[in-house]
Protein backbone atom coordinates (compact mmCIF):
# COMPACT_ATOMS: atom_id res chain seq x y z
CA UNK A 1 0.00 0.00 0.00
CA UNK A 2 2.84 2.35 0.81
CA UNK A 3 4.63 1.11 -2.41
CA UNK A 4 1.49 2.45 -4.33
CA UNK A 5 0.98 5.52 -2.48
CA UNK A 6 5.09 6.77 -3.40
CA UNK A 7 4.36 5.72 -7.12
CA UNK A 8 1.02 8.07 -6.49
CA UNK A 9 2.70 10.87 -5.13
CA UNK A 10 6.09 9.77 -7.62
CA UNK A 11 3.86 10.17 -10.60
CA UNK A 12 1.90 13.47 -9.43
CA UNK A 13 5.33 15.38 -8.81
CA UNK A 14 6.85 14.28 -12.17
CA UNK A 15 3.27 15.09 -13.63
CA UNK A 16 3.95 18.68 -12.08
CA UNK A 17 7.18 19.11 -13.52
CA UNK A 18 6.66 18.04 -17.14
CA UNK A 19 3.50 20.70 -16.54
CA UNK A 20 6.00 23.33 -15.33
CA UNK A 21 8.76 22.45 -17.86
CA UNK A 22 6.22 22.70 -20.83
CA UNK A 23 4.59 25.91 -19.20
CA UNK A 24 8.63 27.62 -19.36
CA UNK A 25 8.64 26.28 -23.04
CA UNK A 26 5.11 27.96 -24.10
CA UNK A 27 6.04 31.37 -21.99
CA UNK A 28 9.65 31.07 -23.89
CA UNK A 29 8.38 30.99 -27.14
CA UNK A 30 5.34 33.76 -26.57
CA UNK A 31 7.92 35.92 -25.31
CA UNK A 32 10.23 35.99 -28.26
CA UNK A 33 7.18 36.51 -30.27
CA UNK A 34 5.99 39.33 -28.21
CA UNK A 35 9.68 40.99 -28.13
CA UNK A 36 9.86 40.22 -32.01
CA UNK A 37 6.69 41.92 -32.81
CA UNK A 38 7.32 44.77 -30.04
CA UNK A 39 11.04 45.20 -31.75
CA UNK A 40 9.44 45.52 -35.87
CA UNK A 41 6.85 48.13 -34.43
CA UNK A 42 9.95 50.30 -32.79
CA UNK A 43 12.60 49.66 -36.33
CA UNK A 44 9.77 52.17 -37.91
CA UNK A 45 10.03 55.04 -35.66
CA UNK A 46 12.55 58.22 -35.17
CA UNK A 47 13.77 57.32 -31.77
CA UNK A 48 16.59 54.94 -30.92
CA UNK A 49 15.26 54.11 -27.26
CA UNK A 50 12.52 51.92 -27.82
CA UNK A 51 15.22 49.74 -29.82
CA UNK A 52 17.52 49.73 -27.15
CA UNK A 53 14.96 48.46 -24.34
CA UNK A 54 13.41 45.93 -26.06
CA UNK A 55 17.01 44.61 -27.07
CA UNK A 56 18.15 44.94 -22.98
CA UNK A 57 14.64 43.17 -21.73
CA UNK A 58 15.27 39.98 -23.82
CA UNK A 59 17.87 38.41 -22.22
CA UNK A 60 16.85 38.96 -18.73
CA UNK A 61 13.32 37.85 -19.10
CA UNK A 62 14.52 34.87 -20.62
CA UNK A 63 16.63 34.19 -17.44
CA UNK A 64 13.37 35.07 -15.33
CA UNK A 65 11.32 32.74 -16.49
CA UNK A 66 14.00 29.91 -16.80
CA UNK A 67 14.94 30.88 -12.76
CA UNK A 68 11.51 30.94 -11.83
CA UNK A 69 10.78 27.45 -13.59
CA UNK A 70 13.62 26.18 -11.30
CA UNK A 71 12.32 27.47 -8.18
CA UNK A 72 8.81 25.90 -8.78
CA UNK A 73 10.67 22.83 -9.60
CA UNK A 74 12.36 23.18 -6.11
CA UNK A 75 9.24 24.02 -4.60
CA UNK A 76 7.62 20.85 -5.29
CA UNK A 77 10.75 19.13 -4.07
CA UNK A 78 10.95 20.43 -1.09
CA UNK A 79 7.41 19.87 -0.22
CA UNK A 80 7.24 16.51 -0.75
CA UNK A 81 10.96 15.79 0.38
CA UNK A 82 11.24 18.56 3.19
CA UNK A 83 14.66 20.17 1.30
CA UNK A 84 14.76 23.48 3.40
CA UNK A 85 14.81 26.65 2.36
CA UNK A 86 15.73 29.84 4.23
CA UNK A 87 13.03 32.30 2.83
CA UNK A 88 10.19 31.80 1.71
CA UNK A 89 8.93 31.22 -1.68
CA UNK A 90 7.10 34.91 -2.10
CA UNK A 91 10.62 36.46 -1.06
CA UNK A 92 12.61 34.39 -3.48
CA UNK A 93 10.63 35.55 -6.27
CA UNK A 94 10.49 39.16 -4.81
CA UNK A 95 14.11 38.96 -4.65
CA UNK A 96 14.63 37.34 -8.26
CA UNK A 97 12.11 40.42 -9.67
CA UNK A 98 14.29 43.25 -7.93
CA UNK A 99 17.25 41.60 -9.44
CA UNK A 100 15.96 41.19 -12.47
CA UNK A 101 14.84 44.66 -13.36
CA UNK A 102 18.36 46.12 -11.65
CA UNK A 103 19.95 44.29 -14.81
CA UNK A 104 17.44 45.71 -17.20
CA UNK A 105 18.16 49.27 -16.38
CA UNK A 106 21.70 48.36 -16.21
CA UNK A 107 21.80 46.75 -19.72
CA UNK A 108 19.53 49.59 -21.10
CA UNK A 109 21.92 52.21 -19.53
CA UNK A 110 25.06 49.99 -21.16
CA UNK A 111 23.25 49.42 -24.33
CA UNK A 112 22.39 54.02 -24.75
CA UNK A 113 26.39 54.58 -24.22
CA UNK A 114 27.23 51.73 -26.52
CA UNK A 115 25.00 52.72 -29.36
CA UNK A 116 26.34 56.66 -29.25
CA UNK A 117 22.82 57.91 -29.74
CA UNK A 118 22.90 60.99 -28.41
CA UNK A 119 25.66 61.95 -30.67
CA UNK A 120 23.21 62.10 -33.56
CA UNK A 121 21.77 65.39 -32.89
CA UNK A 122 24.55 67.25 -31.86
CA UNK A 123 24.47 71.41 -32.36
CA UNK A 124 27.24 73.12 -34.39
CA UNK A 125 28.91 73.66 -31.35
CA UNK A 126 28.67 70.94 -29.44
CA UNK A 127 32.40 68.75 -29.14
CA UNK A 128 31.37 64.99 -29.68
CA UNK A 129 34.30 64.58 -27.50
CA UNK A 130 33.24 66.62 -24.44
CA UNK A 131 29.51 65.27 -25.09
CA UNK A 132 30.35 61.71 -25.12
CA UNK A 133 32.36 62.08 -21.84
CA UNK A 134 29.59 63.74 -20.27
CA UNK A 135 27.16 61.03 -21.02
CA UNK A 136 29.55 58.36 -20.23
CA UNK A 137 30.29 59.79 -16.63
CA UNK A 138 26.38 60.47 -16.13
CA UNK A 139 25.59 57.09 -17.36
CA UNK A 140 27.82 55.12 -15.07
CA UNK A 141 26.70 57.49 -12.28
CA UNK A 142 23.30 55.98 -12.71
CA UNK A 143 24.70 52.43 -12.76
CA UNK A 144 25.89 52.79 -9.17
CA UNK A 145 22.71 54.01 -7.89
CA UNK A 146 21.08 50.81 -9.49
CA UNK A 147 23.33 48.15 -8.04
CA UNK A 148 23.50 50.43 -4.51
CA UNK A 149 20.48 50.15 -4.55
CA UNK A 150 19.50 46.61 -5.86
CA UNK A 151 22.14 45.69 -3.15
CA UNK A 152 20.21 47.54 -0.38
CA UNK A 153 16.97 45.97 -1.05
CA UNK A 154 18.33 42.38 -1.16
CA UNK A 155 20.02 42.61 2.33
CA UNK A 156 17.08 44.20 3.86
CA UNK A 157 14.84 40.92 2.51
CA UNK A 158 17.61 38.90 4.55
CA UNK A 159 17.48 40.31 7.50
CA UNK A 160 20.23 42.48 7.42
CA UNK A 161 19.65 46.35 9.18
CA UNK A 162 19.87 48.91 6.40
CA UNK A 163 19.80 51.78 8.63
CA UNK A 164 22.60 50.39 10.66
CA UNK A 165 24.66 50.24 7.20
CA UNK A 166 23.54 53.45 6.24
CA UNK A 167 24.78 55.40 9.24
CA UNK A 168 27.87 53.77 9.01
CA UNK A 169 28.11 54.39 5.62
CA UNK A 170 27.34 58.12 5.98
CA UNK A 171 29.92 58.13 9.11
CA UNK A 172 32.81 56.79 6.97
CA UNK A 173 31.82 58.99 4.48
CA UNK A 174 32.45 62.32 6.15
CA UNK A 175 36.13 60.65 7.34
CA UNK A 176 36.66 59.78 4.08
CA UNK A 177 35.50 63.44 2.56
CA UNK A 178 37.53 64.90 5.23
CA UNK A 179 40.59 63.13 4.38
CA UNK A 180 40.33 63.62 0.74
CA UNK A 181 38.24 67.40 0.65
CA UNK A 182 40.65 68.53 -1.98
CA UNK A 183 40.58 65.44 -4.47
CA UNK A 184 36.60 65.61 -3.80
CA UNK A 185 36.42 69.45 -4.68
CA UNK A 186 38.61 68.55 -7.80
CA UNK A 187 36.62 65.87 -8.73
CA UNK A 188 33.45 68.17 -8.75
CA UNK A 189 35.00 70.58 -10.17
CA UNK A 190 35.77 68.68 -12.86
CA UNK A 191 32.21 67.34 -13.03
CA UNK A 192 31.10 71.31 -13.41
CA UNK A 193 33.75 71.47 -16.25
CA UNK A 194 31.78 68.67 -17.92
CA UNK A 195 28.32 69.53 -17.50
CA UNK A 196 28.40 73.47 -17.86
CA UNK A 197 30.69 73.61 -20.44
CA UNK A 198 32.64 76.55 -20.13
CA UNK A 199 35.77 75.72 -22.22
CA UNK A 200 36.33 72.63 -24.47
CA UNK A 201 39.71 71.11 -25.58
CA UNK A 202 41.69 73.50 -27.86
CA UNK A 203 40.19 76.46 -26.96
CA UNK A 204 41.78 79.82 -25.55
CA UNK A 205 41.30 80.76 -22.17
CA UNK A 206 42.18 83.32 -19.47
CA UNK A 207 41.52 84.50 -16.25
CA UNK A 208 41.50 88.18 -14.88
CA UNK A 209 41.52 86.61 -11.50
CA UNK A 210 44.66 84.53 -12.01
CA UNK A 211 47.69 84.54 -14.61
CA UNK A 212 45.79 82.03 -16.36
CA UNK A 213 46.33 82.21 -20.49
CA UNK A 214 46.75 79.54 -23.11
CA UNK A 215 45.30 76.79 -25.18
CA UNK A 216 43.43 74.07 -23.17
CA UNK A 217 44.84 70.51 -23.69
CA UNK A 218 43.49 68.57 -21.73
CA UNK A 219 40.33 68.36 -19.29
CA UNK A 220 41.03 65.31 -16.38
CA UNK A 221 38.80 65.20 -13.42
CA UNK A 222 41.68 66.45 -11.31
CA UNK A 223 43.71 68.54 -13.44
CA UNK A 224 42.92 70.91 -16.40
CA UNK A 225 46.39 71.33 -18.67
CA UNK A 226 46.61 74.95 -20.56
CA UNK A 227 49.86 75.48 -22.57
CA UNK A 228 50.64 79.21 -22.77
CA UNK A 229 51.70 80.66 -25.77
CA UNK A 230 55.69 80.64 -24.24
CA UNK A 231 54.94 77.33 -24.81
CA UNK A 232 54.97 76.45 -20.94
CA UNK A 233 52.08 74.44 -19.47
CA UNK A 234 49.81 75.02 -16.97
CA UNK A 235 48.55 72.12 -14.49
CA UNK A 236 45.06 73.93 -12.91
CA UNK A 237 43.11 72.10 -10.16
CA UNK A 238 39.84 72.04 -11.66
CA UNK A 239 38.64 73.36 -7.97
CA UNK A 240 40.16 76.75 -8.52
CA UNK A 241 37.56 77.10 -12.06
CA UNK A 242 35.00 77.02 -9.31
CA UNK A 243 35.79 80.58 -7.93
CA UNK A 244 37.65 82.30 -10.89
CA UNK A 245 36.26 84.44 -13.45
CA UNK A 246 36.86 82.51 -17.06
CA UNK A 247 36.82 84.29 -20.40
CA UNK A 248 36.14 81.76 -23.07
CA UNK A 249 38.31 84.27 -26.14
CA UNK A 250 37.46 80.90 -28.86
CA UNK A 251 33.70 81.86 -28.24
CA UNK A 252 34.02 85.75 -29.32
CA UNK A 253 31.93 86.51 -32.60
CA UNK A 254 34.28 89.31 -33.38
CA UNK A 255 37.25 91.12 -32.71
CA UNK A 256 37.69 94.24 -32.02
CA UNK A 257 39.45 97.21 -33.15
CA UNK A 258 40.04 99.98 -30.46
CA UNK A 259 42.65 102.60 -30.90
CA UNK A 260 42.76 106.73 -29.70
CA UNK A 261 44.83 108.57 -32.29
CA UNK A 262 46.42 111.83 -31.34
CA UNK A 263 46.77 114.91 -33.90
CA UNK A 264 48.38 118.27 -33.24
CA UNK A 265 46.98 121.30 -31.82
CA UNK A 266 47.73 122.97 -35.33
CA UNK A 267 45.76 120.32 -36.99
CA UNK A 268 42.52 120.99 -35.28
CA UNK A 269 40.81 122.79 -37.71
CA UNK A 270 41.54 119.68 -40.30
CA UNK A 271 40.22 117.10 -37.91
CA UNK A 272 36.24 117.22 -38.84
CA UNK A 273 37.50 116.21 -42.25
CA UNK A 274 39.81 113.66 -41.08
CA UNK A 275 37.32 111.85 -38.88
CA UNK A 276 34.52 112.01 -41.75
CA UNK A 277 37.17 110.19 -44.48
CA UNK A 278 38.13 107.58 -41.80
CA UNK A 279 34.80 106.75 -41.06
CA UNK A 280 33.74 106.55 -44.93
CA UNK A 281 36.21 104.15 -45.18
CA UNK A 282 35.30 101.92 -42.83
CA UNK A 283 32.01 102.19 -43.41
CA UNK A 284 32.78 100.35 -46.85
CA UNK A 285 35.84 98.34 -45.54
CA UNK A 286 34.41 94.65 -46.38
CA UNK A 287 36.53 93.16 -43.58
CA UNK A 288 34.39 95.15 -41.01
CA UNK A 289 31.31 94.03 -39.34
CA UNK A 290 28.83 96.62 -40.51
CA UNK A 291 25.83 95.36 -37.87
CA UNK A 292 28.09 96.72 -35.15
CA UNK A 293 28.58 100.12 -36.78
CA UNK A 294 32.24 101.47 -36.81
CA UNK A 295 32.36 104.47 -34.68
CA UNK A 296 34.98 107.40 -35.11
CA UNK A 297 34.40 110.53 -33.33
CA UNK A 298 36.55 113.28 -32.08
CA UNK A 299 37.38 112.36 -28.41
CA UNK A 300 39.06 114.87 -26.10
CA UNK A 301 42.15 117.31 -25.93
CA UNK A 302 44.97 115.47 -24.80
CA UNK A 303 48.08 116.86 -22.78
CA UNK A 304 49.59 117.21 -26.23
CA UNK A 305 47.48 116.07 -28.56
CA UNK A 306 43.58 116.07 -30.10
CA UNK A 307 42.21 112.76 -30.02
CA UNK A 308 39.91 111.06 -31.57
CA UNK A 309 38.79 106.97 -31.46
CA UNK A 310 38.30 104.36 -34.00
CA UNK A 311 35.73 101.36 -32.46
CA UNK A 312 35.38 98.72 -34.96
CA UNK A 313 34.83 95.03 -34.90
CA UNK A 314 36.10 92.40 -37.71
CA UNK A 315 34.19 89.76 -39.42
CA UNK A 316 37.12 87.33 -39.03
CA UNK A 317 37.49 85.43 -35.62
CA UNK A 318 41.32 84.83 -36.46
CA UNK A 319 44.33 86.14 -35.18
CA UNK A 320 46.45 86.50 -37.81
CA UNK A 321 43.60 87.70 -40.24
CA UNK A 322 42.22 90.16 -37.51
CA UNK A 323 46.09 91.46 -37.33
CA UNK A 324 45.98 92.00 -41.11
CA UNK A 325 42.99 93.75 -41.39
CA UNK A 326 43.89 96.02 -38.35
CA UNK A 327 47.36 96.65 -39.88
CA UNK A 328 45.98 97.90 -43.39
CA UNK A 329 43.57 99.91 -41.62
CA UNK A 330 45.88 101.59 -39.32
CA UNK A 331 48.13 102.32 -42.51
CA UNK A 332 45.06 103.84 -44.49
CA UNK A 333 44.21 106.27 -41.47
CA UNK A 334 47.42 107.82 -41.17
CA UNK A 335 47.80 108.01 -45.42
CA UNK A 336 44.26 110.15 -44.55
CA UNK A 337 46.33 112.25 -42.10
CA UNK A 338 48.98 112.84 -44.26
CA UNK A 339 46.59 113.67 -47.01
CA UNK A 340 44.84 116.51 -45.17
CA UNK A 341 48.61 117.77 -44.37
CA UNK A 342 47.89 117.03 -40.44
CA UNK A 343 50.54 114.72 -38.29
CA UNK A 344 50.37 112.58 -35.70
CA UNK A 345 51.26 114.38 -32.50
CA UNK A 346 53.82 113.06 -29.85
CA UNK A 347 54.65 114.30 -26.57
CA UNK A 348 56.18 117.69 -26.92
CA UNK A 349 56.76 120.77 -24.36
CA UNK A 350 56.55 124.17 -25.49
CA UNK A 351 58.74 126.93 -23.56
CA UNK A 352 56.84 130.45 -23.62
CA UNK A 353 60.07 132.92 -23.39
CA UNK A 354 59.40 136.13 -22.80
CA UNK A 355 62.84 138.68 -22.96
CA UNK A 356 62.72 141.77 -21.38
CA UNK A 357 63.14 144.29 -23.86
CA UNK A 358 64.01 146.85 -21.83
CA UNK A 359 67.38 145.16 -20.87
Amino acid sequence: MIDVLNNIVGEKILLQIIIIISSLIILLFLKNQIILFLTGISKKTATDLDDIIFDSIKKPTTYLILISGLILIYHILQQNYNYLFAISLSQIFYILFILIISWILVRILDNYQSSKSYLKNLKDDDDPKIISQTYEITLRIFKIIVIVITILIVMQEFGLSVTGILAFGGVGGLVVGLAAKDLLSNFFGGLMIFFDRPFRVGEFIKSPDRNIEGIVEKIGWRLTVVRTFSKNVLYIPNSAFSSIIVENATRMTNRRINEIIGLRYDDIDKIPKIVDEVRLYLSHHKDIDQENKPLVYFKSFSASSCDFFVYAFTITKEWRDFLRIKEDILYKISEIINQNDASIAFPTTTIDWKQDINK
